[in-house]
């Protein structure tokens, strides 16, 4: 059999050139396909990866899709930290943060956590806790009255004997009836019995009594109308429109008084005025207790110099010179009448408000009692409060320290003041001695009137019986039978 490759060397020899050349095409393009391919699929897989220069190369998973800008820019790591709060104060730790959480979330409740203080306050003691206020612990004195406060004398504590006998109060009355000639009874003396041990912590007391000029501007400091309801909402003293006989004059404005009496004590005052008052100064009114002691002394006298009366010592309604001049005087008109502890005005001059309520029988209870009396306090309720030291308008007999009286705590008397007590730890000053002594005769009282011996004298201050209707008080007080 014969074979023709004739034909096939005259095709390839002639025109066979565009055949291969087809033939290269094809196969160059296969191959480009098959690695453009390749590309599409490595890069969807992750096969490939950046060098440092930024080619791709395989092997390396890529920490960033891959993305073609003029400037590479740096992967930026997305791995989780443990977060790091900046606070200005400690705070709790609350362990790590997750990375998707925007906002850290505690394990413990917010309204749990609480700020510690520095320092654990302890809460200031009350006045019934303290017995006093203490200027330490309270609001500032108002400057208006710095200028006005009276000094303080210590006053040592201790045990003593209060009250008095029944035998002493016969002499008394005795004396009264035919030596002052006036008109006393036994009953008037019976509450102030049977002594009885009390025990009373060192304290101070203000020298002499508090002035006219001294509550003018603590009303004055108060402001207009303050007299009607500026003490602890009663009445704090009557001014000239509520009684003619007060000597508190109120213009609508300011309060003001005759300047020859600013320096007498201040009478038409209320037990509820004279506590505001004190306790403004961060003072007090004294006890009963501290009162008497006070007036007494260490030796227990009858009266503030002693055991007998002299009337060179004390401004009572004996002797009676003049009755035109009746009246109050100015504070310390009498030094040489002082108590041991120096306090002045004590038996006479002036009756005083004390903090306590008033009961005839309280002197009874108290000696009865089985315990230790330590810093009595009175009766803790009452209608009436205690009222200590004669006044101008009465006999000795009330003058006496171991007297007691009582009135109408809402009341105002023209025998009737007050002086302030603090206890040790008030940091105020407190005098080395007795104050100096006041000048000045004795001045009449602007509403005083003369009157009869009879009606300045019988029955002027008895302890349960009222005081005699005379132009020189507030008017009498309802009658109540003897305790």
């Amino acid at each position: 059999m014969s074979r023709n490759y004739g034909t096939l060397r005259g095709r390839r020899s002639g025109s066979a050139a565009w055949q291969w050349i087809t033939i290269g095409f094809v196969i160059g393009f296969g191959c480009a396909a098959v690695v453009g391919l390749a590309l599409v699929i490595g890069a969807a897989s992750g096969v490939f990866g950046e060098d440092a220069a930024g080619f791709l190369v395989a092997g390396r998973p890529s920490q960033t899709p891959f993305v073609i800008t003029a400037t590479p820019e740096p992967a930026t790591p997305t791995l989780p930290p443990t977060e790091v709060l900046v606070s200005p104060t400690p705070q709790p730790t609350i362990g790590q943060v997750e990375a998707l959480a925007p906002t850290p979330t505690p394990t413990t409740d917010p309204a749990e956590i609480q700020i510690e203080p520095s320092a654990t306050p302890t809460e200031a003691p009350t006045a019934a806790q303290s017995g006093a206020l203490n200027v330490g612990a309270q609001s500032a004195i108002p400057d208006a009255l710095q200028g006005q406060l009276t000094e303080l004398r210590a006053v040592d504590g201790g045990t003593f004997q209060m009250g008095t006998t029944a035998q002493e109060v016969a002499a008394a009355v005795n004396e009264c009836v035919n030596v002052f000639e006036g008109n006393c009874l036994l009953a008037y003396g019976e509450d102030s019995s049977p002594p009885h041990n009390v025990t009373v912590d060192p304290f101070q007391m203000e020298v002499t009594e508090v002035t006219y000029a001294q509550f003018i501007a603590f009303l004055n400091w108060m402001g207009p109308n303050s007299h009607r309801s500026g003490c602890d909402g009663q009445i704090c003293a009557a001014t000239r429109a509520e009684d003619q006989n007060s000597n508190i004059i109120f213009d609508s404005a300011n309060y003001r008084v005759n300047p020859v009496i600013a320096n007498h004590p201040v009478t038409g005052v209320t037990w509820y005025g004279a506590r505001k008052y004190c306790a403004t100064l961060n003072r007090r009114l004294p006890t009963e207790a501290e009162w008497e002691r006070a007036a007494r002394g260490p030796q227990n006298f009858l009266y503030p110099w002693g055991n007998t009366f002299d009337t060179a010592l004390a401004n009572t309604s004996r002797p009676r010179v003049d009755p035109a001049l009746d009246g109050s005087e100015p504070v310390g008109t009498y030094p040489q009448g002082a108590s041991a502890y120096g306090m002045l005005d004590m038996a006479g001059n002036v009756a005083e408000w004390v903090s306590d309520w008033y009961s005839a029988a309280f002197y009874t209870q108290q000696a009865q009692s089985p315990s230790a009396i330590i810093n009595p306090t009175g009766p803790v309720a009452g209608t009436e409060k205690v009222v200590r030291g004669g006044s101008w308008d009465a006999v000795p007999f009330f003058a006496r320290s171991v007297h007691r009286q009582s009135f109408d705590p809402a009341s105002q008397a023209l025998w009737i003041g007050f002086r302030c007590a603090a206890d040790l730890n008030t940091g105020a000053q407190v005098l080395p001695g007795v104050n100096p002594a006041g000048s000045g005769q004795p001045l009449a009282q602007p509403s005083a009137e003369a009157g009869s011996e009879e009606e300045n004298t019988a029955n002027s201050q008895p302890t349960l019986a009222p005081p005699p209707a005379t132009p020189t008080s507030s008017g009498p007080l309802p009658t109540l039978p003897p305790g």
